[in-house]
């Protein structure tokens, strides 16, 4: 199923809801996504040269559970997150230009595609995920927490915020000195978990309120599970496709074993990987994998 998905458009975004299911957004046309400067490096494009039209698929395991197309779009999309009954697109950049004139780069939708408001979550946004509530958390990368774009009082500044459905700010993150949101995992209405540059520490919030920070041995993972006192990270910056399990010992997390996902005998090469709860989901090129840390668990320890 996700093979014949893909082919229906260019793949923009993947992400995974509260209920567990995986969204992924398709542009429809080509893609106008960069623009480029001669000898200098490539910037993200907020707005396409011409306006974009996406489809949005949910899949609940072989289940189909939303299938909708956007009208005409005219900002290009990044992330998406269910909020309710409602769709949540995701530019991951916004230009301020004055007090009352920036991009409101959050695109909510409709069930049936149709644009119901805009919502300003700010510039430079690495990721977002959403409660079953609705409630948005927001993580940042460098360029979010210390401006750019025209932002010089970034939104994203704390590294981590937390919106209501409406769009108003109902949290900023205060447990330490986020330079760049590198993964987030909300797990539950209650419990959202984060891990950052420099440092590379995992933080579990309760509640909103810092309830458990750990050392880790890994540095650069883009994404993570986390449940029944492991965690189990995706990638580091010499390999982004190998898994690191670890246990989560009082303020350290010890390195338990590196993992590399097969499929039969071939290793699966993801293509992008989401963490939720303790479960990590890898996107590959015609097939989607749920991996659930019990499950490696039991893995490891049975070869031990």
């Amino acid at each position: 199923m996700v093979g014949e998905l893909l082919e229906s458009g260019t793949l923009v975004a993947f992400n995974v809801g509260p209920d567990g299911a995986a969204y992924l957004v398709l542009a429809l046309s080509e893609l106008d996504y960069r623009e480029e400067q001669p000898g200098r490096a490539s910037f993200a494009k907020i707005y396409p040269r011409k306006s974009q039209r996406y489809r949005v698929v949910a899949l609940a395991g072989a289940d189909r559970s939303l299938d909708l197309t956007t009208g005409e779009e005219k900002f290009n999309i990044h992330e998406i997150q269910p909020i309710g009954k409602e769709i949540l697109l995701l530019c991951v950049r916004s230009a301020y230009r004055a007090q009352d004139d920036f991009d409101l780069n959050g695109r909510v939708y409709s069930q049936e595609g149709r644009f119901v408001r805009g919502m300003l979550l700010g510039d430079g946004v690495e990721t977002i995920q959403a409660t079953a509530s609705g409630e948005i958390w927001a993580s940042y990368f460098d360029e979010g927490i210390f401006g750019n774009y025209g932002w010089k009082d970034p939104v994203g500044a704390s590294g981590l915020v937390a919106w209501n459905a409406s769009g108003e700010e109902v949290y900023q993150f205060d447990a330490g000195q986020i330079s760049d949101c590198y993964a987030l995992n909300v797990a539950s209405e209650r419990d959202v978990w984060c891990y950052y540059y420099v440092d590379f520490p995992l933080i579990h919030l309760r509640e909103r309120r810092l309830d458990g920070f750990w050392k880790t041995p890994i540095c650069g993972s883009r994404a993570f599970a986390v449940g029944g006192g492991h965690a189990l990270l995706a990638g580091d910056y010499e390999d982004r496709r190998i898994l690191h399990l670890l246990r989560l010992d009082p303020d350290i997390a010890s390195l338990i074993a590196d993992i590399r996902v097969v499929d039969g005998d071939k290793p699966v090469d993801f293509e992008r990987v989401v963490g939720r709860g303790e479960f990590l989901y890898l996107l590959a090129s015609d097939r989607l994998y749920k991996i659930g840390i019990d499950e490696v668990c039991e893995i490891v320890e049975g070869k031990r």
